[in-house]
């Protein structure tokens, strides 16, 4: 009687559900944790000679938009001229932000403009940014 030797195997395959589980984790977690912020208003900045700071992403100021066409949006809401002031008044009430960025179009009505900014100021804010687009980013000239 001949005695056949058999060879061990090793088992070489690896299990990746702990991995897929790990990754499924990873993935809702950066989900839940994300900041949806809301779609501005498109508003085509003025462009200044000099470099324009950085703008700070936070939520911590109201914003403002005028539009080419002199719609006042505080937001990301509509508004009028004659309730703006009232509107930012309920704003800052509800968040506690004193601080304001504007953000205007460069064909917006420069009225509109110092309206918008004196009216703010009389209601409560604080702080009043302006935003610019920075030299050399998408210029047309």
């Amino acid at each position: 009687m001949t005695l056949v030797k058999r060879e061990r195997r090793i088992d070489s395959s690896i299990d990746l559900t702990p991995l897929i589980d790990v990754v499924f984790q990873l993935l809702i977690f950066l989900m839940v944790s994300s900041q949806f912020t809301k779609p501005e208003s498109m508003v085509e900045l003025p462009q200044t000679k000099e470099e324009a700071s950085p703008v700070d992403p936070q939520p911590d100021r109201l914003a403002i938009v005028i539009q080419k066409d002199g719609q006042v949006m505080l937001d990301g809401e509509t508004v009028s001229l004659e309730t703006f002031g009232e509107a930012v008044e309920k704003r800052i009430a509800a968040t506690g932000n004193t601080r304001a960025e504007v953000r205007g179009d460069r064909l917006a009505h420069y009225g509109i403009f110092v309206e918008v900014m004196v009216t703010a100021k009389a209601h409560g804010v604080e702080s009043l940014g302006i935003v610019q687009k920075p030299k050399g980013e998408g210029s047309n000239e």
